[in-house]
């Protein structure tokens, strides 16, 4: 066993998914209303549709980008209050947004590049494509907490990550499993291919992951911050884009 490993302090996830949960019911209200947003430009297309459409309109081509761009408005100002939340403040909504707003283009490029980083690693093979999940899993609460730049965001994640890439995989796939069962359920409740209902159940899941994804990703990077500043953390760290686990 090397030193970095018998020496590495446990991220603990059990006492991390209890902080995730404590800021979630805390600042429940004002983060169910910002993960709700993304989900408006659907909505509305839906309603100028009518239906439905197993083909792509000109309101659904429209909604697409203006969602993408709320969600990550959203998960950037779920990302500032749960922040404050941790440290023992309240979720101010009106300041989480209006930090947001300000960070917003670093936000948009940031989730980006990482997630072209992750479908080009999933596209080559799924392992790394997961890995890339790992090593960037804490870029939007790097960019919002530290206002790292996009590229200090991504190497920030890398660093915080290094060590503990299983752990912070696992916790991506337990706040995706809501979202799946989620699915599931809306699915059995549908009789036809697309419906409405799985429209609504579709946008449900989405907000929930969204939630989850953005709450737990701060109470990790809270941990890992702790961890990175104690005595046995505090050396060189390998560059984020080496891949190393």
């Amino acid at each position: 066993m090397s030193r970095h490993t018998a020496h590495r302090p446990p991220l603990r996830l059990p006492l991390l998914l209890a902080n995730a949960v404590k800021g979630l019911w805390r600042g429940l209200v004002p983060i169910v209303l910002l993960n709700a947003l993304p989900s408006l430009p659907t909505l509305l297309a839906l309603m100028v549709n009518g239906e439905v459409s197993q083909t792509p309109t000109l309101a659904d081509l429209v909604a697409l980008p203006i969602a993408v761009i709320l969600l990550v408005f959203a998960q950037g100002a779920t990302v500032a209050g749960t922040h404050r939340l941790l440290q023992g403040d309240d979720f101010d909504l009106p300041l989480s947004m209006q930090q947001t707003w300000r960070r917003l283009p670093t936000l948009l490029g940031t989730a980006f590049l990482s997630g072209i980083l992750v479908l080009l690693g999933l596209a080559a093979l799924v392992v790394p494509g997961l890995m890339a999940i790992a090593l960037l899993y804490l870029v939007l609460p790097a960019c919002m907490i530290e206002r790292t730049d996009m590229v200090e965001s991504l190497e920030r994640s890398g660093q915080l990550t290094q060590g503990y890439r299983w752990s912070i995989l696992g916790l991506f796939i337990l706040t995706l499993l809501p979202t799946i069962g989620l699915g599931a359920v809306t699915g059995d409740l549908a009789n036809a291919p697309a419906t409405g209902m799985q429209a609504l159940g579709q946008e449900a899941g989405m907000m929930l992951f969204s939630m989850l994804s953005a709450v737990t990703a701060t109470a990790a990077f809270e941990r890992l911050g702790e961890i990175r500043g104690m005595p046995e953390a505090a050396r060189p760290l390998p560059e984020w884009a080496s891949g190393k686990t």
